[in-house]
């Protein structure tokens, strides 16, 4: 069986990450600018209005281009996006006409957004690198007096303040970039895993396919050689009556009407007919045709068409009340048949009893033929239920591989215990209802 394709091993496809990652990034976005354009609206500042509209408004096309860009260019448009964004920060910072430090703190997360959205080794730091450079440029133009704004805090303040900010931005980007690398080597051992689990797939094909050919090979062996271990048992079975058939008509004319020669020919040719039944039965089992049995009347109606040898007795023994079962009414009367003709070849020669019992059983019933005969020797008790094994020159040896698979076909089984000078005794469990739908009992049989 191969591995079918969707049970294949895959691995997360990197632009849809990151594209995931860049939508919360957006709208995160979007909603914090929608939130600073509510209360600009509800609450305009004194001065300035119009430019910190204009910022937010740039910052939200810039939100927009960015989507529209990071299919492309993933990583060139999240760089630009973020730098764009701390130009912006300042910029508002200007266009408010004061120095807030704590805005400055917004690159924080524009340092951390960078790691998180394309999470490979030196973009990061890339980011950061790019962000302390706005940073200190922009500072140093404040220092200068080249931006004339007013400072609510002394110079010296305002410098410490942009340092301990570059000093946590450069912190947070060493933990980004080694959370980044590892990331990075672990979707590289990924991909290398992926790799060796398709070569090994390929290789497993590979071996299903030789096996499966070794299988079809071994299979048509096996029903070439069963061809053969029947053509032979046919030949060793009908051989010896059709001989003593063709040696009886070769006599003269006169002799073939005498009783004894009438009764032998056609002695020989129910020995004949009997063995290619038990053939046609193993090869005609189909499929079980499931209907409400009752199991006493098939064994009433079987027993009553037994014609017994001299000196053998049945005797059939049954509950007062029997319960239908779910099973084929042909398949039962000839898994009943081969029981007891099995049981009467055993008490043939010297007479004895045999005994059918029909029991109740935990969700099913229970039938069991037990004959009086001289048991079964122990070194043939494993062998007995497998097909054209037998001991008697007049049989195929397919009576008990029948009784085998009618019973797999029901979801039954059989049991056979046997002693020595005291007899033996088959016992069938059969369920009320089959385990498994005919279908595949009969699938199941034919495997």
């Amino acid at each position: 069986m191969s591995i079918a394709p969707s049970d294949e091993p895959q691995l997360p496809d990197e632009n849809q990450l990151i594209l995931n990652r860049a939508r919360v990034y957006v709208l995160v976005r979007t909603a914090v600018d929608g939130l600073l354009l509510a209360i600009l609206f509800l609450e305009p500042p004194a001065i300035n209005a119009v430019w910190l509209y204009a910022i937010l408004l740039a910052d939200l096309a810039g939100l927009g281009i960015y989507w529209l860009a990071i299919r492309k260019w993933p990583a060139a448009s999240t760089y630009f996006e973020l730098i764009v964004t701390a130009l912006l920060i300042f910029a508002a910072e200007i266009a408010i006409g004061n120095i807030v430090v704590a805005s400055w703190l917004l690159l924080l997360p524009l340092g951390l957004a960078g790691g998180l959205i394309i999470a490979r080794p030196g973009f990061n730091s890339l980011v950061t690198l790019s962000l302390l450079v706005i940073l200190g440029v922009y500072v140093g133009l404040i220092v200068l007096n080249y931006i004339p704004l007013p400072r609510a805090l002394p110079i010296n303040q305002i410098i410490a303040a942009a340092i301990a900010i570059s000093l946590v931005l450069i912190v947070q980007n060493a933990l980004i970039e080694t959370l980044a690398v590892h990331l990075f080597q672990t979707q590289q051992d990924l991909v290398q895993t992926q790799v060796q689990l398709l070569h090994a797939q390929a290789e497993l094909e590979s071996s299903q396919s030789e096996l499966y050919d070794a299988e079809r090979q071994t299979r048509r062996l096996e029903r070439l050689s069963a061809i053969g271990q029947i053509a032979n048992q046919v030949s060793r079975s009908l051989r010896a009556p059709l001989i003593d058939i063709r040696d009886t008509l070769a006599l003269p004319p006169e002799a073939l009407t005498q009783p004894t020669t009438l009764s032998k020919l056609n002695a020989e040719l129910d020995n004949a007919l009997h063995m290619l039944q038990g053939l046609q039965n193993f090869t005609a089992l189909g499929q079980a045709q499931l209907q409400n049995v009752n199991l006493d009347d098939v064994v009433s109606a079987e027993i009553s068409s037994l014609e017994l040898p001299e000196g053998v007795a049945l005797r059939v023994e049954q509950p007062p009340v029997f319960p239908p079962i779910q099973a084929d009414p042909k398949q039962m009367r000839l898994l009943l048949r081969n029981l007891v003709d099995n049981a009467v070849q055993a008490v043939r020669v010297d007479g004895g009893q045999i005994i059918v019992r029909l029991m109740l059983a935990t969700e099913g019933v229970r039938l069991s033929v037990h004959d009086t005969g001289p048991g079964i020797p122990e070194e043939r008790m494993k062998m007995i239920f497998e097909p054209l094994f037998t001991t008697r020159p007049d049989s195929f040896g397919l009576g008990l591989a029948v009784c085998q698979q009618i019973l797999r076909m029901h979801g039954g089984r059989i049991s056979v215990s046997s002693e020595k000078g005291k007899g033996t005794t088959f016992e069938v469990y059969l369920p009320r209802v089959p385990r498994h739908p005919a279908e595949e009992l009969a699938e199941d049989m034919a495997a």
